[in-house]
């Protein structure tokens, strides 16, 4: 656990609290194939941007992969 043991300790903290805010659905991680490298791109905004401005993590995340799954009309009813 990096979390428990790091010198940043509480920069992951925070990455984790904002990544259960801003979530993305569990079919886009798991719909298909694997997506793990996708997940981790999307958790590396939050630890990038831990202390830095809200309006830079949401403009970040709204143009990743996973993320563009959640915005998109693909298969709504």
């Amino acid at each position: 656990m990096i979390a428990l043991d790091s010198l940043d300790q509480l920069r992951q903290r925070v990455s984790w609290a904002m990544s259960q805010i801003l979530v993305v659905v569990k079919l886009a991680i798991t719909s298909q194939a694997p997506r793990s490298e996708q997940f981790l791109a999307y958790y590396d905004i939050f630890v990038r941007n831990a202390f830095g401005n809200y309006r830079d993590i949401l403009r970040e995340i709204s143009y990743n992969a996973l993320m563009a799954e959640n915005l998109s009309f693909l298969q709504s009813k």
